[in-house]
């Protein structure tokens, strides 16, 4: 997969997170239970933070294995966005 973007958040960096006042202890925070109690997770809160300050998406840290981290775009391969395709071997 390629990907072109260049309005990113990585959570991983501390001066990133506090540029768009996001707490640590935030965007790990665990949602299932939080969603089947009728509740709002503070992660869906990182969320809507990283997109009021313009951003396109996230790096996210694994949550379960340290190191490893993912892309989350929340729009892509539309006028004035990211772009993503597949790039075949």
């Amino acid at each position: 997969m390629g990907v072109r973007a260049a309005r990113i958040i990585d959570l991983r960096s501390d001066v990133a997170r506090r540029a768009v006042g996001i707490d640590r202890a935030d965007a790990p925070a665990p949602w299932q239970e939080t969603v089947a109690r009728g509740g709002t997770p503070s992660s869906w809160g990182v969320r809507d933070r990283i997109i009021n300050f313009g951003a396109d998406g996230l790096v996210d840290p694994s949550r379960k294995r340290p190191g490893v981290w993912h892309l989350v775009l929340f729009r892509w391969n539309r006028p004035d966005a990211p772009t993503a395709r597949l790039i075949e071997e």
